[in-house]
Order: structure tokens, then sequence, then C-alpha cells
């Protein structure tokens, strides 16, 4: 499998040509010449390199690349205007295994000028030596809320990446089968025992949600950050991983092991309800057409569902020339302008603006809505995504609680007391 896909290649001219075609080329160049003066100058095309991250609940397909090349060539033509000597040169990687990517290319010295990747990812590569970090004024940052630079933001307060936009996580239903989605817990229990088909990953990165409606998400945090959970709290983590478990008991309530395989089966009509990532809204989309539907993820008892969006930002290569170095940036500023934000949102509708003064019709669209309802319930699990990043072991180690708690093999009491003793747990 090839390591990535490269898209909206830049021509090289040929080095063969016939006689006459020489001769025609030498007469523009010299009527561009004489019409620019003695102190006319012609510049070869800027070439920026973009190596774009590539999620695992995604697969690189056509589809795929097809809605890539579409968003990149609106951002690339807007961006000409401005800038019309600069191309740009798109490949994609598969998030997993850009690292290697992004380690021999810039061995080789033909390292991505800019990366468009999750923060998450930005992070562990500024950390590995294989970005720059990126060179922010206090103008620029107030751009963003406090909440995203934090997630941006290693430990030496170095900012891995520009925040460009936010890809929030949501349900999706199948309106034919389901005509009114639930937005509670409880409803959502209800609507498989009355024979709707229900799937859930059981990835907890994917599944934390449930953890904000239940009212734990303080009490993880607190356990997070060291601080031993009161009586109350421990009571509030268990009662978390009872419904998880409960819910995996109920006969119409299905576990998946990855993100793909949920949304595939949904796709293909054999589930009613899932969650979903917002960049697989397009794939849904041509799945199911009109039956596809979006709304916000289920709250309960304890408040608002909390999610981990993802963040998604621009990050530099370390192989740029002076002039590439110079482009990125420029084009990394140009991306996090409000007329370009806007048009990113409301052009796509899977995904929503990192800049924080770009206000979005919420009420003209129910994805929309969703979507800013995940992320406001999302910025719960800030002190969380903080202090245990994504590369700490003790995420894995969680994982693996939550599998045996989905499959019987532990009770949520067990289970609670682990997650507790893990969490404190500091990274050594």
């Amino acid at each position: 499998m090839m390591d990535s896909v490269p898209m909206a290649m830049v021509p090289i001219p040929g080095s063969t040509r016939r006689p006459h075609t020489r001769r025609m080329l030498l007469s523009s160049l010299l009527c561009v010449l004489s019409l620019s003066g003695c102190s006319g100058r012609l510049e070869l095309p800027q070439v920026v390199y973009l190596a774009i991250g590539v999620n695992a609940d995604q697969s690189i397909d056509a589809d795929l690349l097809g809605d890539f090349q579409e968003r990149l060539n609106g951002l690339e033509s807007g961006y000409r205007q401005i800038h019309p000597n600069t191309r740009f040169q798109f490949s994609v990687y598969p998030d997993e295994r850009i690292d290697d990517a992004v380690r021999r290319r810039t061995n080789a010295g033909l390292g991505p000028d800019l990366l468009f990747i999750n923060g998450d990812t930005a992070r562990y590569l500024l950390e590995q030596g294989l970005i720059d970090p990126f060179p922010a004024n206090r103008a620029l940052e107030n751009l963003f809320s406090a909440y995203d630079l934090n997630r941006m933001r290693t430990a030496s307060g170095q900012l891995a990446g520009l925040p460009i936009v936010v890809q929030p996580q949501v349900a999706c239903f199948n309106r034919q089968r389901l005509s009114t989605p639930p937005s509670t817990l409880s409803e959502l229990l209800k609507t498989s025992a009355k024979g709707h088909s229900i799937g859930l990953s059981v990835e907890l990165n994917t599944l934390l949600w449930t953890a904000g409606s239940m009212g734990t998400i303080e009490a993880l945090n607190r356990a997070a950050a060291g601080t031993p959970p009161s009586a109350e709290e421990r009571q509030q983590i268990s009662k978390w991983l009872r419904w998880l478990q409960n819910a995996s008991d109920q006969q119409r309530v299905s576990f998946f092991g990855g993100q793909l395989a949920l949304q595939n089966e949904f796709g293909a009509g054999r589930l009613d309800w899932i969650t979903c990532s917002s960049m697989s809204l397009p794939k849904l989309r041509k799945s199911l057409g009109q039956a596809l539907g979006v709304a916000s993820l289920p709250s309960g008892p304890g408040g608002l569902a909390s999610p981990i969006n993802r963040l998604r930002v621009m990050a530099l290569g370390r192989s740029s020339s002076r002039e590439g170095r110079q482009r990125a940036l420029s084009f990394s500023r140009f991306s996090v302008n409000p007329l370009v934000q806007r048009s990113l949102t409301l052009g796509s509708q899977t995904l929503l603006p990192a800049n924080r003064f770009v206000k979005v019709p919420i009420r003209s669209s129910r994805a929309l809505q969703a979507m800013a309802d995940s992320q406001e319930g999302g910025q719960q699990v800030a002190p969380l995504i903080g202090l245990i990043p994504d590369d700490d072991p003790r995420l894995a180690a969680a994982q693996g609680l939550i599998t045996q708690l989905v499959f019987g093999e532990i009770s949520p009491e067990s289970a609670a007391d682990a997650f507790i003793a893990l969490f404190q747990r500091r990274q050594r």
C-alpha cells in the first residue's frame, strides 16, 4: 500500500520540444520582457508542498480524494488571487503513518512546507523534532479560543500548529426508519427497545461523550489531575460505566471495533442510529441521500454530551526554503481569514471555523446546529485532553478496561476503581 497519494501535481515542462515551439516560446518571453520594461523580471512559480493527514475512520479512496481536491482547489484559487505566482502540490497520508513519511522525506530534503493534520498529531511531530513551532503573535492568537490554543501547546509552551477548523462528533440516523432521533441517553435505549438498531464504537475517544451526559467528566478531570475523587465522584464514574455495560446488554445495541466499520454498516443500511464524525457526512450522503439525518449527541442526567472533537491545524515542515516558509505562513494566515473560514463552513457543512469571531448561521442547518452543540459540550474534556495526550500509555490501558467492560469481563465498580488508579498515575 502506498504511504501517500499525490494530488494537484504541478506539471513540469518537458525537455524536448519541436524547433518552432521553442521559437514561439522565445518570442513570448521577449514580448513579456518588453512589456515589463528594463526592470521586468520573470519568476518561476513558487510551489508549496502540503501534506494532509487522513484519520483512521476515513479510507483513502476516490471519493475522499475528490472531496479533498474540491476543497483545496477552492482555497488555492482564492489564495492565488493575492499571490498568483503560487502553485500547490498536495499529498495524502494515513494519519498513523504520517510521522514516518515526514521523517523520510525531511531526511531527503523533500519534506513538506505545510502539514494539514490533527492537533494531537502536530504536538507529537513537534516533540519528535519533525516540524517547527508555529510563530504566532498576540493578534493572531487572539483569533482562537484559549481551549484550542491550549490543545496546541507543548509542555514548553510552543505552538505546534495554527488552528484552522474543528471536526465535531455528531449523531447520524436513517430518517426513513427513525423519524425523530433520541435526544437523551434514556431515549436512546428506549429507541433500541422499540426495534431500532443502534451502533456505537468501543473506542474510548468516540465513547467519552457519554461521560458528559452522565455527569462524570469532572470526576475524570480531577482524577487525571491527581486529585483523589470523592465517594460521590467515584459513584458517578461507576454509574457511567454501568450505563455502557447496560447498553451493551441490549439486543439492538451493537458495539464495533472501530468508527470506520460502524460508519460502513450504517451506510449500508444495517443500522438506524450511530455516532459519526462530521467528516464522514459527504460519504454517508452519497450512500443514503435524503435518508441521512444529523442530530446532536444525546444529553443525559448529567448534562451535555462531552465529545472529543478533532482540531485540524496547519503545521510547518522543516525543509522549506525561505520563500517556501513565507508562503506557508502566508497561506496559513489566509486560511483563518473570516471570509475564508465562513466559506469553508457553509460550503461543506462538515466542519466549524476555528476563528472564534466567525459566526455560523446554525439555525439554517440541523447539521451545523448539531456540530455547534458538539463543540460547546466538548469543552468539558479540555482538562482531560491536556493532562492525558493521545500518545499517553494510560489511554491504551483505559481502552482495555472499556473493552473488558463492554464484553462483561469486568464489573462497573471494578472498572471504576481501575480507571481512577490509572488516571491518577502520572506518566513517567
